[in-house]
C-alpha cells in the first residue's frame, strides 16, 4: 500500500512543492521545511484537541485527511531535500502506530537529529543506527507510518485525500499565479 501510494504521489509531492516555491521570499532548506511539519502537525492537533484556550480565533481547522496529507507532503519534500531516497521505505519494518502521542515524540526526535546533523546542536549516538542520516531517515518513515495508520484508524483513504490535497493547492496556486501578475 505504501509503495502504491508512493508510485502515485511521490513525484507530484515534489513538483508542487517546487511550485510553492513561486509563493515564497525565501528558498526552503531542510531546516525550514522541518518547521513547516511543525506547522502542519500542530494543525492536526487543532483538530483533535479544539480547544479556544489554545485555538486561533477565526482559523478553523476540520479537516483531518487534508491536514495529514500536508504532514505526508512535508515529509516527501524534507527527505528530498536531504537526499534520502523514500523509496528505501519498501526496507523499513511496518508499524502498526496510531496513537497521536507518537506523532510530537517523533517529530522532536526527527527535529532534533536534523538539528545535531546541521550543527545547531551537539551530536550524541544513536542507538542502533550507525549515522544520524540513519536515524533522520528512520524517523521520516516512522513519521510517515504512523500517518498513514491514523488515518486509516479514522476511516480514511489517504490516497483520495492526497488526491483531494493537490488539488485544493493548485487551485490555490492557480489563484496566486493570477494575483500575481
Amino acid at each position: 500500500m505504501i509503495l502504491s501510494f508512493l508510485d502515485k504521489f511521490y513525484n507530484r509531492s515534489l513538483i508542487l512543492s517546487e511550485a510553492f516555491s513561486k509563493t515564497r521570499e525565501k528558498d526552503w532548506d531542510p531546516l525550514v521545511i522541518l518547521n513547516e511539519l511543525g506547522v502542519q502537525i500542530g494543525q492536526i492537533y487543532n483538530i483533535i484537541y479544539h480547544n479556544e484556550i489554545v485555538s486561533e480565533k477565526n482559523r478553523i481547522f476540520s479537516n483531518l485527511g487534508d491536514e495529514l496529507s500536508d504532514v505526508i507532503m512535508q515529509l516527501i519534500a524534507l527527505s528530498d531535500a536531504m537526499n534520502i531516497n523514500f523509496y528505501e521505505i519498501k526496507d523499513f519494518q511496518e508499524v502498526q502506530e496510531f496513537n497521536w502521542m507518537s506523532l510530537p515524540i517523533l517529530f522532536g526526535q526527527l527535529n532534533e537529529s536534523v538539528m545535531e546533523k546541521y550543527h545547531y546542536r551537539f551530536s550524541k549516538p544513536r542507538e542502533g543506527f550507525v549515522t544520524i542520516d540513519d536515524f533522520i531517515k528512520n524517523r521520516i518513515f516512522l513519521l510517515f507510518y504512523v500517518t498513514f495508520e491514523i488515518g486509516k484508524f479514522h476511516g480514511l483513504d489517504l490516497e483520495k485525500e492526497f488526491e483531494e490535497m493537490i488539488l485544493d493547492a493548485t487551485n490555490f496556486l492557480n489563484k496566486f499565479h493570477c494575483l500575481s501578475h
